[in-house]
Parts: C-alpha cells; structure tokens; sequence
C-alpha cells in the first residue's frame, strides 16, 4: 500500500466512484437552489417582477440567451424550473446521465442569464462543474444507468480529456484566487480574515467570537492565502501524488467547512465542497470506501420473458442491493417455474433452500438478502397485503411501464463514454477557460510581495475572438472571492415609508413595524435569503442604479395588492447606511446615503410637503449616534 502512495500518477486520473458522488451532489445541490428561488419566482423571474426581460435582455452582453425570455408570465417561469427539477432528479439518480447533464446545464444557464443579479461564485461553479460534467462518465457508478449496463468496466480508474478539464478547473478556483488577492491585507497586515469577518452582511454564528483576536487571525490569514497559492501546485504533482492530492483535498474542504460556520454566503461552499470530492484520488477512495464483501446468499429470480420491464427491474434489484450471486431467468425458460409464473401471475424467487416466494413477500425477502440494505427488509415486510395490491396494479400496468423503461432505461453492452469529437471540444474549451483565468489576473510582477522579473505592464489578455464563446456558455469566470482585499464597506438598508393614513414605518421587511435606530447585530438578517442580500446591496452601486426605480415599482404593487385603506404605501425612500469597517482598535465610520425617493403613484409628489418633511425627518434621526 506505502508503494501506491509514493510511485508515479496522472494527476489528471480521476475514480469513477468520486464522479458518481459528483453526479449526486449536482442534482441535489440543483433541487437546493430551486427551492431556495421558488418563494420568491414571480418577483425574479417576471414581468411583473423587478427584473422584467426587457432589463435582463439588456444587462447581458449579445451573445447571452435565456429560455426564460421566451415568456414574461410566472407560469412559464414554473414550468422551466418544474422541468429543471425533473431532470436534476433523473441525474441525482443516474437515469439517462448525459442528457440530463446538458438539459440541466441548459436550464440552469438560462435561469442565470434571466436574472444576474442574485448571482455569486458558488452559482457559476455549480454551472461549470455541470458544464464538464456534460464530457464525463458521471453515471457510470451507483446509478439507474449502470444497473442496465451487461458488461461494466471493473476499473475505477477514469482518464481523458474531460477528466483533465475538470481537475484545471476546480483547482483554478483556489489558484487564481491567491493571485487575485494582492492587497495589503493579504500581503503585509495580515487583516483579511478580520475583514472579512467583520461584514455584518455575511458574517454570522462563530465569526463574532474570534474575529477580534488578532494573534489567531493574523497567522490564518498567511495560511489561507499560501494554501490557496500552494494546495493546487501540490494537488498537480505527479510524484507524491496520493499524499499530495489528499493534503490539499482534506484542507481546502476543512476551509470550506469554516465559511459554513462563519459566513452566509449561500450554496457556495457546499459547491466547492462537492467540487473537491470528485477529484479524490482512487487509493484514499478504496481506503475510505472498501470493498463490501460478497453476499454469500444464492438466490434466483425469475420473470416473465414477455416483459421487458420486469427483467430490467430484476437487474435493478441486483445491482442496487448488492446481490452479485443472484442469478437471473425468464420463467418461461425452466419447466417447472413457467407454469408457477403463469398460475400465480407473478415473478418468482427461489431462495437458497428451494423455497418459492412471490409478489411482495419476494420482493421483501429479496431486499432482506442485502447487506447493504437488509434493514429495509422490515419496513416492507410491514406493508402486508398492501404490498400485494401495489404489486398487482404495477403488474397491470406493466406495458406502459416497459415503455417509459425503454425510453429512460435503455439496455447497454458498455457504458457509454465521450468520443473523439467530445474530446476535442473539451480540450479546446479548456484551454480557452485556463487562458481566461490566466487573464484575469492584473498583476504579475508581484506575488504576494515577491518579485516574479515581469514588468509591471505585463498582462495576458484573452482571446478576443473567443468572446462569443465565453458568453455563448457563460464560460467567463474571475475567482476574486475577498480579492484583492475584502469588502470594507459594511452596512444596512433603511427603508422609510409614508402611508396612506399619513404613519411613518420602516417597510424593509414588508410589513409596516416601528423602526429601531439602532443597528441591527447581523445586518444580514435583513434579507430573507442571500439571493435578496446579493440583489438589495447591489442596488447601491452606480452602474445598477437604473434598477431601482423597477424595486420602487414593484415594491409599490406589491405592498398594496396586500394592505387596504389607511396602509397602503404612498411613498418610500430607500437609503443605505454606510459603515466603514477600520483597522483593529479603531471605530467604524457611519454614514446616510440616500439611494432613491419614491413615490407610489406619481414621482412628482414626492416633493409634497407631508411626504417630504416625514421622510427628511426620518434620515436626520436615524443618522444620530
């Protein structure tokens, strides 16, 4: 075993198992998102909403396309993620792999372009990792797919063009993150985690009691920054290479598991989690996953030669519970179990000592032969008669059944792989992701204080005639995760509002309430998830200021299609409250910007008297320390 961990590798190799964990994870984390958007559908994905496709259609570049731009209604939105749903959960599964890859690469594509400001990293990882997942085998383990293939490769081991797609590009998310992070707060102070940690509007549960002792925060800050520089090089290392991939694999995970218990930033880390697993290496797999022991329990299935679906649900059954010594037969083919089969109208199992089980009793003791999933045994067994009424109704309906199992279950000699032109179009694509992160980067003359002997003119610019193909794919990616430094600017939303009856309320978390002056202890509270963080704080930036008069509009309709009479909104300012985080031992500067005046029914009465005077009295005391 000591040999394996220290002779040469392909560090590009990957396991088939960890695609299958890959493959898993994708669909999970796609059903987690869905979920996440599905309350607030109309708001985002709408006409009606605050990004209508007129707005979305400009803000992306001409070779952005969306399925979502097809129709402005809910409905029609519903139905896209209905069916993105559908086919997360066919490659979560494993039915149909490959084509479930791209149709949900294609839906997930559409449904970012349809409204980029809820985006963050964690999303476009999540879109790349689908997008070369596309060129892998990522069903050829633990899947419907694999049940349903009669020759499977015992190798575990997976190399091609594809595989070394994805090693580049989880590893250019670390990499070029420690290139991009060239502030001083990285390089000379050591303050970046403090930074960091202090933003109200992401940092949460641990953060607050450790962000303030500076003689752990400071060394941290060295670590992330030379494991983010280091870990990737180590991970590429041909010699060493099970130690190496390991080390680096287990470290940025227990690094992504602190921005878990640190910091609200979404789905990301569990992303580059799920990102990290597919690219363990086999030895640590087998250690990690050892062989189970084969099921020393004989038995035989028979089912009807006439039904294509009951064949392929024996097979199922073999290879989902473990059963390698199960032996499988039409009925029919033996004289003495075809007459039973026909009699019975059921399949038939003939256990190690000759008895004969049938319908749902087979099916329980079948499950109760695994060793994987024996306990299972009992739950079904529970199910009594019932399991025998279910049993005849899907042997009724064993006709439509085969044919949905044609369709999505399809035999295969071998599974199938990418060919010679998939290859290549993988390859070509990589270069072109690796040449756009190489160009991301500003600086060369410099790494973290060191001089590399470039010039500070030195710049690799990409490939202008692969714009379209960036945007075409939404290729495009720059991993400045708190690069060049972490965000300093702190603060929270205040959002006073003049109703109808002539009561001055906060509306921010839209219900008319008292306002408090004080700040709130996590900002980030304010949002009912982070996608509303992301799309409320970058409504403050200059170049989105044109999107705020769409939320005023929206945030209008919305409050009075819900309150009648002396509550509805007539006028609302939005303003941010600004805190400028400073250096340790320093106290934060506070400042009131107002971001936009609205009015409900006309902007012009925004200067009338009532509302003027209430919402300027509002701003002056809430700017009071």
């Amino acid at each position: 075993m000591r040999a394996r961990f220290f002779k040469l590798n392909n560090p590009f190799t990957l396991d088939l198992r960890a695609l299958a964990l890959l493959r898993i994870g994708l669909g999970a984390l796609l059903l987690a998102d869905l979920a996440i958007r599905a309350p607030d559908l109309p708001t985002w994905l709408s006409d009606n909403g605050v990004f209508p496709r007129s707005a979305s259609i400009e803000f992306n570049s001409d070779w952005r396309w969306s399925l979502y731009w097809l129709n402005g209604e809910s409905v029609w939105a519903g139905f896209l993620m209905v069916i993105a749903a559908g086919f997360a959960t066919m490659l979560m599964f494993g039915v149909r792999t490959r084509s479930a890859s791209i149709i949900s690469f294609i839906l997930l594509l559409s449904l970012h372009n349809r409204n980029p400001l809820l985006l963050q990293g964690g999303d476009n990882l999540l879109l790349l990792l689908l997008f070369w997942g596309c060129f892998l085998p990522l069903g050829e383990r633990l899947s419907l797919d694999a049940a349903m293939v009669r020759e499977p490769r015992r190798d575990n081991r997976y190399l091609s063009v594809g595989s070394a797609a994805l090693v580049l590009q989880v590893l250019s998310v670390y990499f070029f993150s420690a290139l991009l992070k060239t502030g001083d707060e990285w390089v000379k102070d050591g303050t970046a985690i403090y930074y960091a940690l202090h933003n109200e509007q992401v940092a949460f549960g641990l953060a607050q009691y450790w962000r303030d002792l500076h003689w752990l925060t400071q060394p941290l800050t060295q670590y992330v920054w030379w494991l983010e520089l280091v870990g990737p090089l180590l991970a590429l290392s041909p010699l060493f290479f099970v130690g190496f991939r390991a080390f680096a694999v287990l470290a940025f995970i227990c690094l992504e598991i602190g921005f878990i218990f640190n910091l609200r930033i979404g789905l990301f880390p569990y992303v580059s989690i799920l990102s990290l697993v597919a690219i363990m290496p086999t030895v640590v797999l087998d250690r990690l996953w050892p062989k189970q022991k084969a099921n020393k329990t004989v038995i035989q299935m028979y089912f009807d030669k006439h039904c294509v679906f009951c064949e392929k649900t024996c097979y199922l059954l073999k290879y989902a519970l473990g059963l390698p010594n199960a032996t499988i037969q039409a009925a029919q083919d033996d004289a003495q179990i075809g007459p039973i089969l026909e009699r019975e109208n059921s399949w038939v199992v003939i256990d190690e000592h000759g008895r004969q089980w049938l319908r749902w009793a087979a099916l329980v003791y079948v499950i109760r032969c695994s060793r994987r999933f024996g306990w299972l045994g009992k739950l079904f067994e529970r199910v009594g008669q019932r399991g025998d009424v279910s049993y005849n109704w899907i042997g009724d309906h064993r006709q439509q059944f085969g044919q949905l199992t044609a369709i999505l279950m399809p035999w295969r000699q071998t599974y199938p792989r990418a060919g010679i032109s998939m290859s290549l179009i993988a390859g070509a694509l990589a270069v072109l992701v690796l040449w756009h992160n190489i160009a991301s980067v500003d600086k060369w003359d410099r790494i973290h204080g060191m001089d590399t002997g470039l010039g500070s003119d030195f710049h690799v610019s990409p490939p202008s005639i692969a714009d379209p193909i960036y945007s075409w794919l939404r290729l495009n990616q720059r991993w400045n995760m708190f690069a060049p430094w972490p965000q300093k600017n702190d603060g929270w939303l205040l959002m006073p509002g003049v109703l109808k009856g002539g009561d001055l309320v906060e509306i921010g978390f839209m219900t008319p309430h008292k306002f408090s002056f004080e700040r709130p202890m996590l900002s980030g509270i304010q949002y009912q998830n982070y996608r509303w963080r992301k799309y409320l704080t970058r409504l403050q930036s200059k170049q989105n200021s044109k999107h705020r008069l769409m939320y005023g509009s929206w945030l209008c309709r919305t409050w009075n299609a819900e309150y009648r009479a002396s509550e509805q909104l007539e006028a609302f300012n939005l303003y941010w409250v600004k805190e400028h985080t400073e250096p340790p031992g320093y106290q934060p500067e506070i400042n009131v910007e107002l971001l936009m005046e609205y009015h409900c029914r006309d902007a012009k009465l925004v200067d009338q008297k009532i509302v003027k005077e209430k919402l300027v009295e509002f701003v002056k005391v809430s700017a009071e320390p």
